[in-house]
């Protein structure tokens, strides 16, 4: 008996591109100044979340560049601390850096890294803190600064 498989799923947008996009900023963000600082010195364009789960049971980073999501688990089959202050941060971010490393010197070329490319409709305001933010154009804070 021979069986032939179709995909029954069809491509579809998720979410809208200028929407990804503000997110993707914002978690460019977690890498350039937040939690995952850490990861801006392999000088690459990157994006993702730390986690830590209450009493150090489970501590996790998913981060991505334009072409790959790597995701990064810590943790027990059960709930039990994996131990005190091993946050995502901590435990986690470390093991998926040198995989991001290996992945990234393994393309060969450092010289012309893959861009987050915003849709035309996203415009970047300097915030007071003196961070760019991007914004669906008509979204942005009215006392903003112009958009760059």
């Amino acid at each position: 008996m021979s069986a032939s498989i179709e995909s029954a799923t069809r491509p579809h947008e998720a979410v809208r591109a200028d929407t990804a996009f503000v997110m993707t900023n914002l978690l460019h963000g977690v890498v350039l100044r937040g939690t995952a600082a850490a990861a801006a010195a392999l000088d690459w364009p990157l994006a993702g979340k730390t986690g830590t789960v209450d009493e150090y049971t489970d501590a996790w980073f998913i981060g991505f560049d334009p072409n790959i999501t790597v995701g990064v688990w810590i943790g027990y089959d059960e709930k039990k601390p994996i131990g005190h202050n091993e946050t995502g941060a901590v435990a986690a971010l470390p093991i998926w850096m040198d995989f991001m490393r290996a992945y990234i010197d393994a393309r060969g070329d450092r010289t012309n890294p893959p861009q987050f490319e915003a849709p035309g409709n996203i415009v970047f305001v300097t915030l007071d803190s003196g961070v760019s933010e991007a914004f669906i154009n008509g979204t942005q804070p009215a006392a903003a600064s112009a958009p760059q």
